[in-house]
């Protein structure tokens, strides 16, 4: 089945959103720093240098390489990263839903595509509300990413995030974020290593997405542990809802994910395995920004992502069908159903 894109996307302005939220946070963080800019945010990027080596991803102890309490830290993580992870997982998502006229195109096939599923679930979303977790959620990129996409798909219902992340301090700006975006947002301070799983439960159980953006690979050193929480999210997710995960496409990860996601029941709609993924540095920071902190913005990244759905796929022919009126932007090119 393939499709073809007809007419103005009406995403092409949401990558200007991005690069204005993240001047945003930026100066809102700048703000609030205890002592001089260049000096919080070189300290920072110091801590975040080490903390994404090796040795610092793999620390024995519970005690992190980067310490995302104090305020540099959390601004040369912005600086650096949340254009870049936005744009990145934004582009994902509409890709996997159609959306082949978007800005920023995975420069390889998805290994796995199943159009008609992503958008019977699309269309199965609660009349009332969208809810959503996101784990290890931080500064919130993936609220800008999901929140596009949604709203690209015609999905006008109030969207409702939880963020579950063992640091409380990313509360203030994950709130500024959901106020630009204009979503709902409640953030939950939680370990996802040692808390009591029925304190998790709230924030699975319901859910319409869940959300694992960069996160696992935080927890590499700690994977016993993590995997154990990990099979307790996957096993009370509700039938029908979707998993949606991004992270490197190194370290393992993506196959730790995807053998726990399918002895859980869950079944891969989209998937693309190694995405070299490349963002002008120029779109991401203007060029006196880069000259004033003398540091470069993560442009390159080497990503897998995939989307999953909890319980048995059904043809989904007919389902896709019916989502045209809605999809007013595609034609079909040789439709057929694959799965009959």
């Amino acid at each position: 089945m393939s499709y073809h894109y007809e007419g103005p996307a009406p995403v092409l302005h949401w990558k200007d959103d991005v690069i204005n939220l993240t001047a945003y946070i930026s100066k809102y963080v700048e703000m609030k720093l205890p002592g001089p800019l260049l000096k919080e945010f070189h300290k920072g990027n110091d801590q975040i240098n080490y903390g994404y080596t090796d040795k610092g991803l793999n620390l024995g102890d519970s005690k992190d390489a980067i310490n995302f309490r104090e305020l540099g830290t959390q601004l040369a993580y912005i600086y650096r990263f949340f254009a870049s992870h936005a744009l990145i997982m934004g582009e994902l998502l509409l890709s996997s839903s159609g959306w082949f006229g978007v800005r920023y195109q995975p420069r390889k096939a998805p290994g796995i595509t199943n159009l008609s599923q992503i958008n019977r679930f699309l269309d199965s979303i609660n009349d009332n509300h969208v809810a959503i977790t996101c784990f290890g959620g931080g500064p919130v990129s993936e609220v800008a990413a999901i929140s596009a996409w949604l709203r690209t798909e015609g999905i006008n219902q109030p969207l409702m995030f939880n963020v579950v992340d063992k640091y409380n301090e990313w509360k203030n700006v994950a709130l500024e974020v959901a106020k630009f975006c204009d979503v709902r947002l409640h953030y939950k301070e939680l370990d996802f290593l040692t808390d009591n799983e029925t304190e998790l439960f709230p924030y699975v159980a319901s859910m319409d997405i869940l959300c694992m953006s960069k996160f696992l690979s935080a927890l590499t050193a700690h994977r016993a542990a993590a995997t154990k929480t990990l099979r307790f999210v996957l096993k009370n997710m509700r039938q029908g809802a979707a998993l949606v995960y991004i992270d490197n496409s190194g370290g393992g990860t993506t196959q730790w994910l995807t053998a726990e996601a399918h002895k859980a029941g869950f079944y891969e709609v989209f998937s693309v395995g190694h995405y070299p993924a490349r963002v002008n540095p120029a779109v991401l920071a203007p060029n006196e920004r880069r000259n004033f902190y003398k540091v470069k913005v993560t442009s390159d990244l080497n990503v897998g992502f995939k989307i999953f759905i909890k319980g048995e796929l059904g043809c989904g022919y007919e389902s896709s069908m019916r989502c045209y009126p809605r999809m007013k932007h595609y034609y079909r090119i040789g439709d057929s159903c694959t799965s009959c």
